[in-house]
């Protein structure tokens, strides 16, 4: 398996691993299936080009026989200007303790800490204690908790 970014003309795999991820652990994101579902397919291929020219990058797990297995969207932080912040991280259920989480973590660290950004931020559910165990290993701490997330960061500098 390996780590790689979403092409521009990716945006239906994209759609299709985004709503796998939403069926399989609909608690583990703030967005639903339904939700997710009804965009329309110019808003998948905005965010397909968006990854491919690198403003934001989306992350996926391929493996040999080109499955999709698990993605990651880094991108500049809205709320924390100067960090970045990961979204939609997800490893299907086949591929999960692999290091495959871990390695798409880094992918996304990585493509932050060569922009510069101070940090990596990220939510977690405060009920997703796997999620928050893997994120810890991976170096994210406790920033603060939010309703029924915990928020967490990875300093860079």
């Amino acid at each position: 398996m390996r780590i790689r970014h979403v092409r521009a003309h990716e945006a239906e795999r994209l759609r299709e691993i985004r709503l796998r991820s939403l069926a399989t652990d609909p608690d583990a994101f703030g967005a639903t299936f339904e939700g997710d579902a009804s965009r329309p397919a110019d808003w998948w291929e905005r965010g397909a080009r968006r990854s491919e020219q690198g403003g934001q990058r989306t992350f996926v797990i391929v493996d040999d026989a080109d499955r999709w297995l698990g993605m990651a969207l880094v991108r500049p932080d809205d709320e924390s200007p100067g960090d970045a912040v990961i979204n939609a991280m997800w490893v299907a259920p086949e591929a999960r303790r692999q290091g495959m989480g871990r390695a798409l973590l880094e992918a996304c660290v990585e493509w932050a800490g060569e922009r510069r950004f101070r940090a990596v931020n990220l939510a977690v559910r405060i009920s997703n204690a796997p999620a928050r165990a893997a994120y810890a290993a991976a170096g994210f701490a406790f920033e603060r908790a939010e309703r029924d997330e915990y928020r967490l960061k990875r300093r860079l500098v």
